[in-house]
């Protein structure tokens, strides 16, 4: 963000690193990890609520000090993925490699990745990651009444990234440097990454350039924060307002400069939690896209004990969960836009898609928003998965029906109301499977030409294609069908 011309340049700037580095393994991939502190100032003119107040650096300034790592797969080195945290958890990594955390402890310096888990998506793209802790409880250096500072953090991490802070940075001669960065975040830290762009801080202060050349924010559906000037004159909080109508796309993006090629994620319980359809037809230039994925927000991977007894979503009746995964179209994703920023060509990236949408039907539960009507995705009158989108072959073969589209309580009244993101299931007997499929090899047959329909779209990597195969074998047979 720069100052208004003819005043000095921003002084903010990361001005020192403390890191150590060993080496770790993510599938059959040897990689490089660096983990550490890095410590920066802001300036007091950065269009951060509430930073005047505390500055105490000398005239003008904030310090700030934040826990970051950065993975190096061998031959990586021109494109980094910044993950922004989700609570502290590097969920974007998680996703593309189908990682566990080993360690109860999430942050940069302390969380353990599995030696030889994952599946190597990193090496095969010859793609940097990092994370710097942003949030407030979390960053030390981000304070609550100054959550913007979180903003800095990042940008000037992309900033050291990739070269642009200039001056040398005491401690930083060992971290890698890359031509592009890539800005990415699922769900609370999907907002965070439209927050950052709509408020500016893509900006380079002192070139006016993009720091990240692509932003995509998975869930994002124009979803924002109200961490920094979109609080207004609430209590900043990293989260959602709880009325707070969705960015179009023209709002989001008001810097032709700087702007960043923008990837817009929404899955079908977001319709009815984070008010998707707001965003769905909103007018598109050139440089953003938007897919509807038929996957829920959040997977089964949760425990029943939290979903349906810590939060009490479904009213505390335990009932099967939408197990449809994205992580291939994750991947997808990811690689074509690595794919855009090495060679320029937006052919790299597949086809925007986006849901038939319907009116709500008489008695539907939705996460209303007062004075904005809504819409929900149309669904197949005989499995009740949604028409139009990327067509998952979960969800044009699939093994149950998604229903109810999404559990309740649906509220973005807190951080803790997260009920919306899961879906319920009700899962097809094993006779209703032989009838419509016979066995697993039918089954399978079906699952493969709708595999290799989104191949042919490109919607889907080919790599993808006997691991998804593998995985839906595996489904069919759990059916005891």
């Amino acid at each position: 963000m720069t100052d208004n011309a003819g005043s000095p340049p921003l002084a903010s700037t990361i001005a020192r690193v403390v890191a150590t580095t060993g080496s770790m393994r993510i599938g059959e991939a040897t990689c490089r990890r660096t983990t550490g502190t890095v410590d920066g100032v802001v300036d007091t003119r950065e269009q951060v609520a509430g930073l005047t107040e505390l500055a105490r650096d000398g005239p003008g300034r904030y310090p700030w000090s934040a826990e970051f790592e950065v993975i190096l797969p061998e031959g990586a080195g021109d494109v980094v993925l910044v993950d922004a945290e989700n609570r502290g958890r590097p969920t974007v990594l998680l996703a593309l490699e189908q990682l566990s955390l080993g360690s109860g402890d999430t942050t940069p310096t302390g969380a353990v990745y599995p030696d030889g888990r994952g599946i190597g998506f990193l090496a095969e793209q010859r793609l940097g990651y990092a994370r710097v802790q942003w949030e407030t409880g979390l960053a030390a250096g981000v304070p609550a009444t100054a959550q913007g500072v979180g903003q800095v953090v990042v940008r000037d991490l992309g900033r050291l990234l990739t070269g642009a802070l200039g001056a040398p940075v005491q401690g930083a001669e060992g971290l890698p440097r890359f031509e592009h960065a890539i800005l990415a975040g699922i769900s609370q830290s999907a907002w965070f990454v439209t927050t950052l762009v709509a408020e500016g801080f893509n900006v380079d202060p002192a070139s006016g350039d993009g720091v990240f050349a692509a932003a995509l924010a998975v869930s994002g559906a124009g979803n924002w924060l109200a961490l920094n000037q979109g609080a207004g004159e609430q209590s900043q909080r990293p989260y959602l307002l709880e009325n707070g109508v969705p960015l179009s796309y023209e709002q989001v993006l008001t810097r032709p400069a700087s702007d960043p090629l923008y990837v817009d994620v929404a899955t079908y319980t977001d319709y009815y939690r984070l008010r998707a359809s707001v965003t769905a037809h909103a007018a598109r230039r050139d440089g953003v896209l938007r897919y509807d994925w038929p996957a829920p927000h959040a997977g089964p991977a949760y425990p029943d004990a939290m979903v349906f007894g810590l939060l009490g979503c479904n009213g505390g009746v335990e009932v099967p969960r939408n197990p449809i995964g994205y992580d291939p179209y994750l991947r997808t994703l990811v690689a074509g836009v690595t794919d855009v920023l090495r060679d320029g060509d937006l052919a790299a990236l597949q086809e925007p898609a986006v849901f038939d949408l319907v009116p709500p039907r008489p008695g539907a539960t939705l996460n209303e928003l007062p004075g904005v009507p809504l819409l929900l995705p149309a669904v197949d009158d005989d499995t009740a998965h949604p028409l139009g989108g990327v067509r998952f072959p979960d969800a044009v073969v699939p093994l149950g029906r998604p229903v109810p589209a999404a559990l309740g309580p649906l509220s973005t009244a807190s951080i803790t109301d997260v009920c919306g993101n899961w879906g319920g299931w009700q899962p097809f007997s094993a006779d209703e499977l032989r009838a419509r499929y016979g066995d697993v090899e039918g089954y399978l047959a079906r699952y493969a030409a709708a595999l290799d329909a989104q191949i042919g779209t490109g919607h889907l990597r080919p790599a993808e294609r006997e691991r998804m195969l593998a995985r839906a074998r595996r489904a069919f047979l759990a059916t005891g069908a």
